[in-house]
């Protein structure tokens, strides 16, 4: 008895990959996701350390980078 429940079961398995597979391929492929955004160099804000993307930085005069108007500030004072 428990033989043939395994031997069921093993056989419900085996059936339900075979339909999925033939499933897959029928069915139509999703498109590839668009280009995926490049990833962009970070830089720690001279004030407080927090680290920001380098486009989003703010540069001073110096060439210092801050992740905030306010840090570039406190710093100034």
């Amino acid at each position: 008895m428990i033989l043939r429940l395994i031997a069921l079961a093993i056989l419900i398995f085996f059936a339900y990959r075979l339909i999925r597979r033939a499933a897959d391929r029928l069915l139509p492929q999703a498109p590839p996701d668009p280009k995926a955004p490049e990833s962009q160099p970070i830089v720690p804000c001279k004030a407080c350390g927090t680290f920001v993307p380098r486009d989003e930085a703010i540069i001073d005069d110096d060439g210092d980078q801050f992740c905030s108007e306010q840090c570039r500030d406190r710093l100034r004072q």
